[in-house]
This record gives C-alpha cells, structure tokens and sequence, in this order.
C-alpha cells in the first residue's frame, strides 16, 4: 500500500468552488459595510467639525460660521476656500452621499451657542386680495414668513438607502447621531 502525499485534482477543484460560492455571496454585503463605514465616519467627522467651530467660538469669544455650501469654480464644481480663524467650509463628500437637509450656515456665538437658523417661506394665510402692512407689529398679511430651521444635518447614501442625522443642540453641543433610511 502507498501513502497519499497530498489532494487529488477533484478535491481542489471542489474547494476552490466552494471557496468562490462563498466570495461571491459575501461580496455584495463587504460593499454594503464598507458604505455604511464611509456614512459612519462622514457623520463624525461633520459632528467633530461642529464641535471644533463651537470650542473656537468660546475660545477666541468671536462669531464662528460653517458654511455647507462652497462657490462653485470656473468648471461648475464646488470650489471652497481655505479656512479661516472665524469662517469653516463643510466640503466632506462620498461616494452616493449627499447632505439633504438644507445648506444654511451654522453660526456659534462667542459663548458657543448655535443661533437660531431661518427661512423665507410662502405665507400660506396671505390674501392677495387684501393690503399688506409690513410696518405693523406683526406684520399684517405678509406674502413671506418666517420659519425655523432645526438644528439636524441629515446625510443620505443613495446607494444603500441608509441615512445618518447629527443632531445639535440649541447650546451648540451635539447631541446625538441617529441611523435611519433615505426617503
């Protein structure tokens, strides 16, 4: 009788098989946790960029803005300036995700607190038909009010369909990031 030194071709061909099966079926959900990682880190690093701005608010006791949107260049792409001791750019971007919520500066006092963020937005108790008076207090019949803006960034990854929302507090802290889906 002989010893057997080593596989027979059948048996390697059989493993690299099972082995490919299993890459293939793990493959599409690394993808998936490497996107959620990618959201992950993009949530915090915009939460630590609001606790930088604030932190810089109360030491320097100066206005401290984020601006989330940066002029775009001469190719139509966002172009943001450098940072400056009293003006920071959010300019973080990943692959599918996008901030949906809307790219009003944050603006932190010099005690640190987060002022309030508003719009402008159709009244929709205005009557045409009747005069307006901007000059009484309140206003009386005014085409545009306005609305206030809460303090959450939500960051949405198109491709996974999963959401990250940093919320911060009205004293300028972050209070919490929550998971949730894209709409």
């Amino acid at each position: 009788m002989r010893k057997s030194q080593g596989f027979t071709l059948i048996e390697l061909m059989v493993t690299i098989a099972v082995l490919a099966i299993v890459a293939m079926i793990a493959a599409p959900s690394f993808g998936n946790m490497v996107a959620k990682q990618r959201l992950n880190i993009l949530a915090r690093d915009f939460a630590d960029l609001i606790t930088d701005a604030r932190g810089q608010a109360i030491a320097s006791r100066k206005n401290i803005t984020i601006k989330l949107e940066c002029p775009t260049g001469v190719d139509q792409l966002p172009v943001c300036p450098e940072n400056t001791p009293t003006l920071y750019h959010w300019d973080k971007t990943a692959p599918d995700t996008e901030l949906k919520s809307l790219k009003l500066d944050i603006v932190f006092s010099g005690i640190g607190l987060a002022k309030q963020r508003t719009r402008m937005i159709d009244n929709p108790l205005h009557d045409p038909n009747e005069e307006e008076d901007l000059d009484a207090d309140p206003p009386v019949n005014p085409e545009k009010i306005q609305e206030i803006v809460p303090l959450e960034f939500t960051f949405c990854n198109s491709k996974i369909k999963q959401s990250r929302t940093v919320f911060v507090s009205n004293v300028g802290t972050v209070d919490r990031i929550e998971s949730g889906v894209c709409s």
